[in-house]
């Protein structure tokens, strides 16, 4: 009887053994995961883990699934007949991926965007900073990076000139991206900050889908589908605007006309520059939209410019006034078409059209300037996984140039194919690789270039990026169009980034290398043996919460760039890239009045120069420039704005460069004659009103 009790107790205890389960749950580091979910799929049969991350389960029969699940993480299920339930488990739970909050590259790129936490910019940033005139182009020369040529108006990055960088508007090259200007007249971007949702501004090392650009690249994406019909209307000192927008079921069209006369703003405002004719011009952009099947849409956009304009100019050897004039036509088509094809693939492409033509009389010399870009493009986007995106595509260009004088005419057809691949793969939400390859061929060469990038997020608020790249960018059609046969220029990428960024604080540092070779030379004939460097680092801080009702952001530039290229014996720094770059906006809003008040400040340390009078060459730098702008704007009404601007508000004369005479004088020096402002301040007054039926459209969305 005592044998038969002892061996019931002994299998009964050997059976209890067996139905219990237990162990410990860690995340992929071995650390411990307190609450996660356990239980017997189909039944009430369950546990939580405690802190230690301990569970156990008894009663349990070898059969039927286990699920380990915790919000954040992957479920795990495990077969409980394949489990060994004498040894205490080791379940480890991976950190369940999520695309929208997964870490990004953010080396070397600006957003543009009110999608994310991690943007530095929102859309209304552009026409919203002091001193921009609500020219993109304005507001991104606030920004890191960026080199303010306030005498120019183009963009210029990080010791790069301004044919550099190249601008997109849905994903087709733009070309003669910047209005037709004369030396000394700054210029502006073509179109309205209020056509585009967002834009991905590169300073660096930028994704293989982009090519022909050896320093940046702007990509701007047009609306989609506007919210409601109105009507928009402004009248300023320079001219006025009239813009109409009709929404359908699933279609939309917006077109606009715009007239700009500065000759009675001129006759008003002195300007350092003696005009034979004011700047004026007229244009004109329609955009339509198509919605098709459940996620497609189509969009077709055109763009006209008409603009004229005359100076008279002194020389520094002479007493003569050398006139000049510009005529300059414009006209831009961008077709667009992207379509879902089920859950994974994207397909999206389209064709532009530019069609640039510059009249210019110097003198008695008539030169006409003809220019056409043709961009086709295809872009197929498939998603295997949650982890894992892939992105391919096609481009071909054809890029014509043609040049008359009096004593003939010449031209230059380029063609150029180019296919790209690019893959993101995220080991988690925190860590991200992205390769990339692209591919470029002419009719005289070809071209490897590869792209790389890692993202490694801290936590939720910090991250570093590293990205590398290598890229190339043909000549220019107007050099080309003498030597076919020169090589593209070349230029190797390298950015290190550290963001931490909150809802209301931004702060970036980004440190850069930028290496150029076969720059083109012209010392004898021209040859591309040319190379040079751009390195240095950037700041940006964006504070929306310190200080109530205020919005400021702060950078700053440090670029020491050389290059060895054009008849230059030496290497020298360019005169377009600054070591030191500072910027300061702000923006206040006055609820009281109904206003906000703008201001921005932006310096550097001057600009290189070549003084034939003294040893050696770009050894001299003109004094900093210095440029305090404000702004303030009114809201009557919300649906009306009235806003003033001034900018270089303190009157200081900037001098960009020095002319000097061809010949030595009497004494053996070469007279001189500085380079100014063609205005010393610009003065701003304009009047924008919103005509809709729906009650939500109003100018606020512009503030």
């Amino acid at each position: 009887m005592y044998r038969l009790l002892l061996l019931v107790t002994l299998l009964s205890t050997s059976l209890s053994a067996q139905n219990k389960l237990e162990g410990w749950v860690t995340d992929p580091h071995g650390e411990a995961l307190a609450g996660v979910n356990i239980y017997l799929k189909g039944s009430f049969i369950g546990t939580t883990s405690d802190a230690d991350g301990y569970f156990k389960l008894a009663d349990l029969k070898p059969e039927g699934i286990l699920v380990f699940s915790m919000m954040g993480f992957e479920s795990v299920e495990l077969a409980l007949q394949n489990l060994d339930f004498a040894q205490k488990q080791k379940i480890q739970l991976k950190e369940a991926f999520n695309k929208l909050a997964a870490v990004t590259v953010n080396a070397g790129s600006i957003e543009v965007s009110d999608k994310k936490q991690s943007v530095v910019l929102r859309p209304l940033d552009i026409v919203t900073t002091s001193g921009a005139l609500g020219n993109i182009i304005g507001a991104l020369n606030t920004l890191p990076g960026t080199a303010n040529n306030a005498n120019d108006g183009r963009l210029f990055v990080r010791g790069g000139a301004a044919d550099e960088t190249a601008i997109f508007i849905d994903g087709l090259r733009l070309g003669n991206a910047y209005g037709s200007s004369l030396n000394g007249i700054p210029t502006r971007g073509r179109f309205s900050a209020q056509i585009f949702k967002g834009s991905f501004f590169s300073t660096g090392a930028y994704s293989a889908e982009y090519g022909q650009a050896l320093s940046s690249v702007l990509s701007m994406n047009s609306l989609d589908f506007p919210l409601r019909r109105q009507t928009d209307l402004g009248i300023s000192t320079v001219g006025g605007s009239l813009s109409h927008t009709e929404v359908w079921d699933r279609q939309s069209i917006t077109a606009s006309l715009n007239y700009t006369n500065l000759s009675p703003y001129m006759a008003l405002v002195p300007q350092n520059l003696e005009f034979t004719k004011a700047p004026q011009g007229i244009s004109s952009e329609i955009l339509f939209r198509q919605k098709t099947g459940k996620h497609g849409m189509f969009k077709a956009f055109y763009s006209f410019q008409n603009s004229d304009l005359g100076i008279l100019r002194s020389q520094p050897d002479s007493n003569a006034l050398q006139a000049t004039k510009l005529k300059n036509n414009f006209h831009h088509l961008n077709l667009n078409y992207r379509q879902n094809i089920g859950k994974k693939h994207l397909l999206d492409g389209g064709l532009s059209f530019t069609g640039n033509l510059d009249d210019i009389q110097l003198d008695s010399l008539a030169i006409q300037q003809k220019g056409q870009l043709v961009h086709a493009k295809i872009r197929y986007q498939y998603f295997p996984a949650a982890r894992i995106s892939i992105k391919s595509g096609l481009e071909f260009f054809d890029q014509l140039y043609r040049e008359k004088i009096q004593i003939g005419a010449r031209q230059q057809d380029d063609l150029l194919g180019a296919a790209f691949a690019e893959c993101d793969y995220h080991f988690s939400s925190d860590f991200l690789i992205k390769v990339g390859l692209r591919s470029s061929i002419n009719q005289s060469s070809s071209y490897l270039m590869p792209r790389a990038s890692v993202a490694y997020r801290l936590n939720l608020k910090s991250q570093f990026s590293l990205a590398y790249g290598d890229y190339v960018q043909e000549q220019a059609s107007n050099i080309r169009i003498q030597d076919v046969d020169l090589r593209a220029a070349k230029a190797q990428h390298l950015v290190l980034n550290y963001m931490y960024s909150t809802p209301k604080l931004t702060f970036r540092l980004e440190a850069f290398q930028k290496n150029y070779h076969e720059l083109l030379r012209s010392n004898a004939g021209y040859n591309t043996n040319g190379k040079g460097y751009a390195r240095g680092f950037d700041l940006f801080l964006r504070d929306r919460s310190s200080i109530r009702n205020l919005d400021y952001w702060i950078s700053y530039s440090f670029v020491d760039s050389k290059r060895h290229w054009q008849a230059f014996e030496g290497q020298v720094q360019p005169r377009f890239a600054p070591r030191h770059n500072a910027s300061i906006v702000a923006k206040y809003w006055l609820g009281g009045l109904q206003s906000q008040v703008g201001s921005s400040f932006s310096i550097n340390d001057g600009y290189t120069y070549d003084n034939p009078n003294l040893a050696g060459e770009m050894e001299s730098r003109t004094k900093a420039f210095h440029s305090l702008n404000l702004s303030w704007s009114y809201l009557p009404r919300p649906n009306l704005i009235i806003h003033f601007e001034v900018t270089n508000l303190l009157g200081r004369e900037n001098i960009f460069n020095y002319q000097y005479s061809s010949n030595p004088g009497n004494d053996g020096q070469y007279s001189s004659m500085a380079i100014p402002q063609s205005a010393t301040r610009f003065i701003f007054l304009g009047i924008f009103y919103t005509l809709s039926t729906d009650k939500n459209a109003n100018q606020l969305n512009n503030l």
